[in-house]
């Protein structure tokens, strides 16, 4: 294994990228390619088409006006699942293996303030002995509802005790990975088989268990990013990293001795405690959506208050009641039960969540920012006391 130059290690940033505003990702490839540590910028197209075409444009603007190679890769079909940002990201892993990579940053595109900082904080951190750099940076009280309901509560839940349930954003796909890092992922068919929306949560077991520091660094101002309407635009990332948390059942937990740190947390940008990050009238009208018989009998079996109050019989269902403790209790029937292959599960799976969020929309969310997040970091802590 060639030796790295601490001075001057290769450091490429990738950006995984499909059909996003091609002003924001060719402003963030130019904002990669000015950063003095960056040797170059990969841009990982999800599929041909004019959009790609329009991307490989502006690549070849910006490394011409830049000096910097900027390289738009097609992406491979690499895993087992739906062909999607997995497939994105293992192509960015298996292409700096091969490459003798030293730094691998992956952004995503569509990253609105993306500047030099979000490098300079992992290249430091890198530079300190830290194996994996991850971002963390606050979110609207109403955002990232699957970290909140979905990841974090399953890392508590199936490893309780572990940094797991520590990191602040489990399913974020801006990270920076170092060469040994790259190649054991590289080499892992669990994770170049996840191909879907699950990468995320699989990346983040992943580089736990290696056994290399890890760094979690704050963004201050948050990440900006386009928001949601109906929560249905988040069905098959659900139901994919429900699937992925699901898979984790019986892996290796990170050793204990794992060294673990991470910059202190920063005021809130005043704009953020105010935004709402979904759509609740066009969302509401989908708990009301009549069940599918094999629905209808996979909701059956659930846990017995979640079965009698959710709206099995096509009755009007009792909006708001999954709390903390039974939405725990639907978790783990979903983590021991739960089938990607069905649509009974994806339906009863984006159902039982919808309920969740509206839940905790209509309870916790107008007490206020602060004390919202705070109910949220506590659910957290309840799920990883009763695990087991």
């Amino acid at each position: 294994m060639p030796v790295t130059d601490l001075a001057h290690p290769m450091t490429v940033v990738a950006f995984p990228f499909k059909d996003e505003d091609i002003n924001v990702v060719g402003a963030n490839l130019r904002t990669a390619a000015r950063h003095r540590a960056v040797r170059q910028v990969w841009a990982i197209a999800a599929g041909e088409g004019d959009f790609a075409e329009d991307v490989f444009g502006v690549a070849e603007e910006i490394w011409k006006s830049e000096s910097k190679p900027v390289v738009v890769m097609m992406q491979q079909r690499i895993g087992r699942y739906r062909a999607g940002k997995g497939d994105g990201m293992n192509t960015g892993i298996r292409a700096a293996a091969e490459s003798g990579v030293d730094r691998l940053h992956f952004y995503d595109a569509d990253i609105l303030n993306f500047d030099a900082s979000w490098i300079d904080g992992a290249e430091a951190a890198a530079d300190r002995g830290f194996g994996v750099v991850r971002h963390r940076f606050p979110r609207a009280a109403t955002d990232a509802m699957i970290t909140w309901m979905i990841t974090r509560p399953s890392l508590a839940i199936l490893f309780p005790g572990t940094v797991l349930p520590r990191l602040g954003q489990p399913l974020g796909g801006e990270m920076m990975l170092t060469r040994p890092v790259i190649e054991s992922l590289a080499a892992d068919t669990f994770v170049s088989d996840r191909s879907d929306w699950g990468i995320d949560t699989i990346l983040t077991h992943a580089t736990t268990t290696i056994g290399v520091p890890l760094f979690e660094h704050h963004v201050a101002d948050g990440k900006r990013h386009a928001l949601y309407g109906s929560l249905d635009e988040l069905r098959d990332m659900l139901v994919e990293c429900l699937d992925a948390a699901r898979s984790l059942k019986g892996r290796p937990s990170p050793p204990d001795q794992l060294r673990f740190d991470r910059d202190p947390p920063g005021p809130v940008p005043r704009d953020l405690k105010q935004v709402v990050a979904y759509d609740m009238a066009s969302t509401l009208p989908l708990l009301t959506a009549p069940m599918t018989t094999e629905e209808r009998a996979l909701a059956a079996n659930l846990p017995g208050e979640v079965a009698d109050l959710l709206d099995i019989d096509g009755s009007e269902p009792a909006h708001g009641f999954l709390d903390e403790a039974l939405w725990g209790r639907a978790l783990r029937h979903l983590l021991d039960s739960f089938d990607l292959g069905s649509k009974g599960w994806r339906d009863l799976a984006f159902r039982l969540w919808l309920h969740r969020v509206v839940a905790y929309t209509h309870h916790q969310v107008p007490l206020g920012y602060d004390r919202a997040i705070e109910y949220l970091e506590g659910t957290i802590r309840l799920y990883e006391s009763t695990a087991g």
